[in-house]
């Protein structure tokens, strides 16, 4: 008798679209799976939010010590420290114009236990510049502090003593006097404000910030150099002002006259500071640093500062000092198309 056969069972391939419509359940599973475990639920936020801080806090500084973002950290960290109970540590991430530290911050963790402080234009003018790893309009504006119009200043020492002087020997000598500046944010000041002085000088780019450039311009190393008017207060031993920006004088800066009081075209560029935390921190977190910051700046003591160093006091909720970002970007967006033409 023969044996019988083996008998094999054939099982039938799937079809395609069967195939992908398994590949899609499985995705969208692993997605579900990913959502629900990685996303906090509301109750978890609070919870981390009334918790918070429960540890120290790392503040970016992204310039070089000694210039106007460290002194601003400066004169609000004690009072923070004590409005929030922890102690904040100051972390220097200079380098590309502020770029460096800005980036780092943009890929914090949001839970408000790193922020930094803000510059403008200098956080919008890199954007329009070019690729920067981040978007200013995406951080969390915590508030702004501070503001100050530009000033073209000299060295102490300068044969220029008046802003008449200065652009009597640049229109001799086009193109040949020397203005330092803030990267490339210096160099759109300087554009605005030459336009308004009818003048051409070659611009110098320093990235670290105005603490570096004060050794050239004592140095005689470069004619002049433009920033914040606050820094002319700071190194008053070492510069002289020629005229700043605006509409008003500066109280710290009596010799300063406003471009437009000596004869000169409008030029509207100044620099302001403030707090900013990593995209997407949780608002009551960032209600909080507000809140800190608010206090800080309502001291006396830090009143004054402010004051002796030709700074004007600011003071926001998070959603004015966002809008108060958007005006800036608003506002440089239209000097560059200016400076362009």
């Amino acid at each position: 008798m023969n044996a019988p056969h083996p008998q094999h069972t054939h099982h039938a391939r799937p079809s395609r679209r069967s195939r992908r419509l398994a590949a899609l359940g499985a995705g969208l599973a692993l997605l579900t799976t990913a959502c629900t475990t990685q996303s906090p639920s509301n109750d978890q936020a609070e919870q981390a939010a009334d918790d918070y801080p429960n540890r120290s806090i790392s503040w970016i500084v992204p310039y070089a010590p000694g210039g106007g973002s460290d002194r601003q950290v400066r004169r609000l960290q004690p009072h923070m420290e004590k409005s929030l109970g922890k102690k904040i540590n100051v972390v220097y991430k200079e380098g590309g114009d502020g770029a460096v530290g800005w980036q780092e911050l943009a890929n914090a963790t949001a839970d408000g236990y790193t922020i930094a402080n803000v510059v403008a234009p200098n956080v919008m003018q890199l954007e329009i510049d070019g690729d920067t790893g981040y978007e200013s309009k995406e951080f969390e504006y915590v508030s702004w502090t501070e503001t100050a119009p530009n000033v073209l200043v000299v060295a102490k020492n300068s044969k220029y003593k008046t802003i008449d002087d200065f652009v009597a020997a640049a229109k001799k000598n086009p193109g040949k006097l020397t203005v330092a500046g803030t990267g490339k944010t210096g160099k759109l000041s300087w554009a605005e404000m030459s336009e308004a002085l009818g003048v051409r000088a070659s611009y110098v780019p320093v990235s670290a910030g105005v603490g570096d450039i004060v050794p050239d311009l004592k140095g005689g190393h470069i004619d002049a150099a433009v920033f914040g008017a606050s820094h002319a207060v700071e190194y008053e031993d070492n510069m002289h002002p020629l005229a700043i920006t605006g509409t008003e004088s500066v109280a710290a800066l009596p010799d300063a006259p406003t471009l437009e009081s000596e004869g000169y075209g409008s030029a509207v560029l100044g620099t302001s500071w403030g707090v900013i935390a990593p995209p997407g921190t949780p608002k009551p977190i960032v209600d909080k640093l507000n809140k800190a910051v608010n206090d800080a700046m309502a001291k006396e003591k830090v009143q004054t500062a402010l004051d002796e160093g030709g700074l004007t006091a600011l003071s926001h909720t998070p959603k004015q000092a966002t809008k108060y970002a958007d005006d800036q970007r608003k506002q440089l967006v239209t000097v560059n198309d200016e400076v362009s033409k």
